[in-house]
């Protein structure tokens, strides 16, 4: 009798692939991978990402710890890497090969070392290389309100999905990339309500919560983050340069931005004293 039970945790390709919105960490990743780039995808599943890039003109190494779901990966990677990332040296599966874009999309937090497999990616990248990823946000409000019942209860799915072995805070993520070699940035994140219903977070007693508390971490910072995108450049002087120039560029141009709205309002402020002045003159007249 054949074993199926390890697709309960692969979804169809076409159910995860169609339809894409904008709060999909997988559009998100996607949206960060130029087109005709070499890519290697670090737990490739059954190859969601690899279609999504073929039709983008990448070629795709894949990398994953099933062996059935690497069989169906094979049609869209140009290659798939069955081994475990924790056992397995980078450079000893992936002798002189090198990619512009290393992709860990929900796996970091799988793995017992990330520091190393990170620090391992680097020698992977072309000088210009960069790393993407995707990682769940343990901050999210809901975990919050959960653990204030006493509760941290493992599920199947999402942020305490029961094969996770880290978590990470928005924090721990800076740390997680600059500890590993990296200059990182948190470009983007997926979103879910603290009191949605929903497998990807702890259902809530709401009843026994006070309601003031309820709506002091709904409305604190990352509350409903639910993953956070990071970009990673290995923090090499030209990139530490680049990185540098392009936050100076962003700053200035914000600056900028927000002198020329203070003399739109400076502006609007002198005519509104103007009228104020001649309706004055007329009641007194």
């Amino acid at each position: 009798m054949i074993d199926s039970s390890w697709q309960k945790n692969y979804p169809p390709l076409e159910k995860i692939t169609e339809n894409l919105d904008d709060n999909s960490s997988l559009a998100k990743l996607l949206s960060l991978i130029s087109e005709n780039t070499r890519v290697i995808d670090f737990g490739c599943a059954t190859g969601y990402l690899a279609y999504l890039l073929k039709q983008k003109g990448c070629v795709v190494t894949g990398v994953e710890i099933n062996e059935q779901a690497a069989s169906i990966a094979e049609e869209y990677c140009e290659r798939v890497i069955v081994c475990d990332l924790d056992i397995t040296r980078l450079l000893d599966i992936l002798p002189k090969q090198t990619f512009d874009v290393a992709v860990f999309g929900d796996v970091l937090e799988h793995l017992r070392d990330p520091w190393r497999i990170l620090q391992e990616t680097k020698e992977l990248l072309l000088p210009q290389g960069y790393v993407v990823a995707s990682i769940p946000n343990i901050a999210h409000g809901a975990i919050r309100l959960s653990l204030l019942q006493g509760k941290f209860d493992y599920q199947e799915l999402g942020i305490l999905d029961n094969t996770h072995l880290r978590f990470f805070t928005r924090k721990t993520v800076e740390e997680l990339f600059e500890k590993s070699g990296y200059l990182s940035e948190i470009v983007d994140r997926t979103h879910l309500p603290v009191l949605e219903n929903s497998p990807l977070i702890p259902s809530l007693e709401l009843n026994h919560l006070d309601n003031k508390l309820v709506e002091e971490i709904q409305n604190a910072r990352e509350t409903d983050t639910l993953q956070f995108i990071v970009r990673a450049f290995p923090a090499s002087v030209e990139n530490q340069y680049n990185f540098l120039k392009t936050k100076f560029l962003e700053n200035y141009n914000l600056l900028e931005s927000s002198q020329s709205e203070l003399q739109q309002t400076k502006g609007l402020l002198e005519s509104s004293q103007s009228e104020l002045q001649q309706t004055k003159g007329l009641l007194e007249s």
